[in-house]
């Protein structure tokens, strides 16, 4: 199945936002920072004292990680009292944009693609939640994610300070004990999706002591009340966890430029542990430019960006800089956004060129792509609009082009850079 907004060769997204009565603001964009374990945590919390958590959803057929990855959104707004709208699973399991089959197969990074791009998340509406929208009215707009490891403490300041976790396991119905309501399995396999929603030190189980608490998504009847227990020694949880921490309310004169609308599905680089990678995008109207985005496939990746006025596609060389932004060293992979030192204004119609250097301290795959992955990912590749250099400090001229054209047959991708703009006056 092909969705039509998968296949634009160039997007820009204005959207406005039915909140009216918040600021226009990024909200907690120092989370990579403020997330430390400092302290003793409690032996025991649940979120489920207090109202920092949306309804137990009852998933559409297949699609707990859609569900559970709208959980999640809906506990971090409602812990910061942004909004306590309920959001629309469905929407996400029918135009997240990748192949059909994962409908019933997803994963944590097509709910990022479908957030950062502005496919949603939509409010929960019977009359719209199987429509596709081509500019959907936001209760925000989804700016960045984090893929968090298999750190206990970690996700446990994460719950107790932000809002649930999305995170996979394994799981079977026919096997779940109803009397205790506790979950445990000797499979080391995959294929649920839930929140973490709180955790208990001291409740004892058959493998040890501790569980975590957990949100399910099969409705309000299944365990206590939708809610069930994990053991700290299950061999599958915390493998695989995210969240979405920043959001931004825009207005009608905010808007958004790419070409990845699946995001990073792959990697790439140079056998070296930095490379750049070029993206070339024409203004649609007088703009002023304040953000860069961009996927992050590895944690401990440093993310620096630049914005140009001209290159040369004949010698391959840039000129006229005009933006820059200060390095950023991400401690998660995920998507992330850099403010520009000053915002840049470009007329109408004119190109520019956002350069983004990646590096990492060993791994040589630093670059995030977007590109044909069978049964996954068929995006719309684009053509003369990427370049990829292994270190332009070095060479200055090595600018390796992208794309469908590409005489590079490993380079036939897009790259995962997009700016964030306001029409200006």
């Amino acid at each position: 199945m092909r969705f039509e907004f998968a296949f634009i060769l160039f997007c820009f997204i204005t959207l406005s936002c039915s909140c009216q009565d918040k600021e226009n603001l990024f909200v907690g964009s120092d989370f990579d920072k403020e997330l430390i374990v400092t302290e003793p945590l409690p032996v025991y919390f649940d979120l489920r004292n207090g109202e920092r958590l949306g309804p137990v959803k009852s998933q559409p057929t297949g699609a707990c990680w859609a569900s559970a990855a709208m959980s999640s959104v809906e506990s971090f707004w409602r812990t910061s009292n942004y909004s306590d709208e309920i959001l629309s699973d469905i929407n996400l399991k029918l135009f997240h944009g990748f192949d059909s089959t994962r409908n019933v197969n997803g994963n944590h990074f097509m709910a990022t693609a479908y957030f950062t791009r502005g496919s949603g998340p939509v409010i929960k509406n019977s009359a719209t939640d199987s429509l596709y929208l081509a500019v959907p009215e936001l209760p925000a707009f989804i700016t960045a994610a984090r893929f968090l490891p298999d750190s206990a403490p970690l996700i446990k300041k994460t719950i107790m300070d932000y809002g649930a976790v999305w995170t996979m396991m394994y799981f079977r119905r026919n096997e779940f004990d109803t009397i205790s309501n506790i979950w445990y399995t000797h499979t080391k396999r995959i294929n649920h999706v839930v929140i973490l929603t709180g955790w208990n030190d001291t409740m004892q189980t058959s493998t040890g002591k501790g569980c975590w608490i957990v949100q399910n998504s099969l409705g309000n009847k299944f365990g206590e009340k939708g809610f069930f227990y994990v053991p700290y020694s299950d061999p599958n949880i915390l493998q695989y966890n995210a969240v979405w921490p920043d959001w931004n309310q825009w207005d009608p004169d905010d808007g958004i430029s790419y070409y990845d609308t699946l995001g990073a599905v792959s990697q790439y680089g140079f056998d070296d542990t930095v490379c750049y990678g070029l993206i070339k995008f024409t203004a649609p109207y007088d703009i002023e430019i304040s953000v860069i985005g961009t996927s992050v496939s590895l944690p401990g990746t440093r993310i620096y960006g630049e914005i140009y006025e001209n290159f040369d596609t004949a010698s391959k060389l840039l000129s006229g800089l005009k933006g820059v932004t200060t390095g950023y060293n991400c401690r998660f992979a995920g998507y992330y956004t850099l403010d520009l030192v000053k915002p840049l204004k470009i007329k109408k119609n004119k190109d520019f060129y956002v350069m983004m250097q990646y590096s990492h301290p060993a791994d040589t795959l630093p670059v995030p792509v977007e590109k044909f992955l069978s049964g996954y990912a068929d995006p719309e590749i684009t053509s003369n609009k990427c370049w990829i250099n292994p270190d332009i400090k070095k060479w200055p001229a090595s600018w390796y082009p992208c794309g469908t054209d590409s005489p590079f047959p490993g380079l036939k991708f897009d790259l995962c850079i997009r700016v964030y703009w306001k029409r200006s006056e």
